[in-house]
């Protein structure tokens, strides 16, 4: 995907390649055109900044274009000892497409945050080479075609077209007093960089914002045949000016539970979804309960409710569609 040497291993039997890359990590695409979906140019970055190594063999996790039915299955069989190359993550192209920063300011954010994420101490210097410095920056490597799709067959850009928009990067982090950095000019194009306090300040505010309560954890049940209520709530909650969070849309090293969690103490409130009877979301609301979160709670009509929340007052829906207005006013009426 970076261009980088990688191992790979082919498995025609199911028409997948597994891969260990130095800077994308570990993952799994599927042969040829099966791919076609995927922005090749978004694919890259997406992989290094969540990155799955090769090294970390605590899970021994790699990202992955197969079902979430068989990535739950297979997650069951790695826990028995019976998987051969571990815990599978799903991804796919919503997923890529859905966090890849849109903006120049959003771009600029994801950058810094992954530094903040990955320095042991204040002042840490950094040394990157040179292909995870253009994930790093989200440097495109391939050509659109006329559509608009980068997929594996567009041709590769120019070496010196990267590098750059590189060094673009690097100046305008640079201008802005959020880094200070050097781009070795021999050939392996060693990137060195150093956060500065302006870039330390800065990562302070989006860390503020975070924990000040904007994101908020959707529980219920996640699949295939839940994905038009899982966007209507999604719908409902952005319009109410707050982020909604899915627990299977996190990329993570952490075990999902300690990880799940974490997201319920960071939400201002909660949103659960108990339409399918799903005893996590029933745990997930009581956890946040627990906490005193407060907790807006959905049922499609005609379901019955546990007794101990069926007094609860609960957003009842009959299709989809009547979701996102009714969820955005209660968040409104009822959420600081």
């Amino acid at each position: 995907m970076c261009g980088s040497n990688a191992f790979s291993q082919a498995n025609y039997s199911v028409m997948l390649v597994f891969y260990e890359c130095p800077v994308c990590g570990r993952f799994q695409l599927g042969t040829h055109n099966s791919n076609s979906q995927l922005n090749y140019n978004h694919l890259a970055p997406y992989l290094f900044h969540h990155c799955f190594s090769h090294k970390n063999l605590d899970e021994y996790r790699y990202h992955t274009v197969l079902k979430r039915e068989l990535c739950d299955k297979y997650k069951a069989e790695f826990k028995e000892g019976r998987n051969t190359h571990g815990h599978p993550v799903h991804m796919d192209a919503d997923l890529i497409e859905n966090w890849y920063p849109n903006t120049f300011s959003e771009r600029v954010n994801y950058i810094l945050m992954y530094l903040s994420e990955h320095t042991a101490h204040m002042g840490q210097l950094f040394s990157f080479s040179y292909q995870e410095s253009l994930s790093l920056m989200f440097i495109d490597r391939k050509e659109k075609a006329s559509n608009g799709i980068v997929n594996l067959q567009e041709e590769w850009r120019k070496e010196s077209d990267c590098e750059n928009d590189l060094r673009f990067m690097l100046d305008c982090l640079a201008e802005d007093s959020y880094i200070s950095y050097s781009l070795s000019s021999s050939e392996s194009k060693q990137l060195e960089l150093r956060l500065r306090p302006k870039g330390y300040n800065r990562i302070d505010e989006l860390q503020k914002y975070r924990a000040a309560g904007h994101n908020v954890l959707v529980a219920m049940k996640f699949g295939d045949e839940t994905k038009p209520l899982r966007e209507a709530i999604r719908k409902g909650i952005k319009d109410a000016q707050y982020n909604a969070i899915f627990i299977d849309e996190v990329q993570h090293n952490d075990f999902i539970t300690p990880e799940l969690l974490k997201y319920i103490r960071d939400s201002k409130f909660v949103v659960v979804d108990l339409t399918h009877r799903n005893n996590g979301a029933y745990f997930e609301e009581g956890y946040a309960m627990g906490l005193g979160k407060p907790v807006i709670q959905l049922c499609k009509t005609g379901v019955t409710l546990h007794f101990d929340i069926a007094q609860k007052n609960t957003i009842l829906w009959e299709v989809e569609d009547d979701i996102p207005e009714k969820l955005c006013n209660r968040i409104k009426a009822t959420i600081d």
